[in-house]
């Protein structure tokens, strides 16, 4: 009897266990996951789970990436670009964008910043969002709203030849910095109400829409995500 209640105690646990190991992406909805897995030569960029398909511009695909295989931008011409989406327009509501780059040496003053992932402009109408690499080698988040703009920058450097996954999380009264390497995670926090966000600029990545902030490095797996 006793080795009986002991078993079902622990099966007990073992259930609660399993439940709590659920990842956090479980409770999100993701909108578009771009896995930059295209053969050598492609010039689409698909979206494994939405419709927000991509063109590329001098990207070079196929090469070694996070998982699978990624793309290479050469600092000076390459860009990826998704056409104006509704389901990328935030609005007033949370959303979360990732990406996975790997790269050896910060922007310099000549290139600006390096653009990984960003929809819109500061002259752009209805606000806008970016994530990009200062030139001191720090992920850096800028989130302009109509309530307001935040920005937040990663503690360090990532110019290091490692892969580096970021992720600028914005949510109704704070915005988020996330730096994940290896098995070691790094967030920074800022409490702020950024309001509604929403523009028909394109989503580009790799470079402004209009060219500059050229990135110079690999990236992989980026996707948007809302709760």
């Amino acid at each position: 009897m006793v080795r009986a209640l002991l078993r079902r105690t622990r099966s007990v646990i073992l259930a609660v266990l399993a439940l709590l190991a659920l990842p956090a992406a479980a409770s999100a909805s993701t909108v578009s996951l771009w896995h930059m897995d295209e053969p050598a030569g492609a010039t689409t960029m698909k979206d494994s789970v939405g419709t927000n398909n991509g063109t590329l511009t001098n990207v070079t695909t196929g090469v070694a990436g996070f998982t699978n295989t990624a793309f290479s931008f050469n600092g000076s011409s390459s860009v990826a670009a998704v056409n104006s989406s509704s389901t990328l327009n935030p609005g007033s509501g949370s959303f979360t964008v990732t990406a996975s780059v790997n790269f050896g040496a910060p922007p310099t003053a000549a290139i600006g910043d390096f653009d990984l992932v960003r929809k819109g402009l500061s002259s752009t109408t209805g606000g806008y969002w970016k994530m990009e690499i200062l030139q001191t080698g720090k992920a850096f988040c800028q989130f302009q709203g109509s309530s307001g703009g935040a920005t937040i920058t990663s503690a360090s450097s990532l110019a290091d030849k490692q892969w580096h996954t970021i992720s600028c999380v914005k949510r109704s009264t704070a915005v988020r910095l996330i730096v994940k390497t290896g098995t070691s995670t790094k967030t920074v926090s800022k409490t702020v109400t950024i309001g509604s966000i929403s523009n028909t600029a394109k989503l580009t990545m790799g470079a402004k829409s209009i060219g500059g902030d050229w990135y110079n490095g690999l990236m992989d797996e980026v996707s948007f995500s809302r709760p």
